[in-house]
């Protein structure tokens, strides 16, 4: 007989895991960019949602972080911006405007 693992609540996706995560859309900001990049980000914020009950583990302690409250104190805005270089970001329209250099001296 196996015991169970006393951690797969928190390990197993749950069924509305990814309701919970789009639920938080009007947090993404404005942009269409931000907005494209997070529905797109679910599997990377979920891993690293995994990633904090891990910390508690390997600290000796049982896993307390739950899906929802993690989404209610993550910081979209900042994430977006710690992921996404500025260039990118704020590129307008001039990201479909090739780059021009001045050869002005003929070097």
């Amino acid at each position: 007989m196996t015991t169970p693992n006393p951690w797969a609540d928190f390990l197993e996706e749950e069924p509305g895991t990814k309701a919970a995560y789009f639920s938080y859309g009007d947090q993404w900001g404005k942009g269409q960019k931000q907005r494209n990049f997070y529905q797109s980000s679910f599997t990377d914020l979920y891993n690293r949602y995994l990633g904090t009950l891990g910390q508690q583990v390997r600290q000796g302690l049982m896993p307390t972080q739950q899906w929802n409250p993690y989404l209610e104190n993550f910081d979209f805005n900042k994430y977006y911006q710690e992921q996404v270089p500025y260039q990118t970001r704020n590129q307008g329209q001039g990201g479909f405007t090739p780059q021009v250099q001045w050869d002005v001296l003929g070097r």
